[in-house]
């Protein structure tokens, strides 16, 4: 099993964005906001090679575009961009399984 690599999961979930839409920093945010849902959910407890639960992607897309309006990214993004973002990292962790 390869080990997570956050410059890959930024390059996917940049990928997701407009070209004029992209911006390293503000996509580090947006992974670093996905770590702490998954921490305030305790899903960072759960051993992921028994994990069978599926991402509730609407309740994240909503958390973390909640906590932009607290401290906003570089780049406003919206809430299609951060469910965008959010699928691409996921996307990123199973194929490391």
């Amino acid at each position: 099993m390869k080990d997570y690599d956050e410059s890959e999961a930024i390059a996917m979930m940049l990928a997701t964005l407009a070209k004029d839409r992209r911006n390293d920093d503000a996509a580090y945010e947006v992974l670093d906001l996905i770590y702490d849902y998954y921490e305030e959910n305790g899903e960072l407890d759960i051993n992921m090679d028994e994990d069978d639960s599926e991402t509730d992607f609407a309740d994240m897309t909503s958390y973390i575009a909640k906590q932009l309006k607290r401290h906003p990214a570089e780049v406003d993004f919206t809430v299609e961009e951060i469910e965008a973002m959010i699928r691409a990292e996921v996307e990123y962790e199973d194929s490391l399984q």
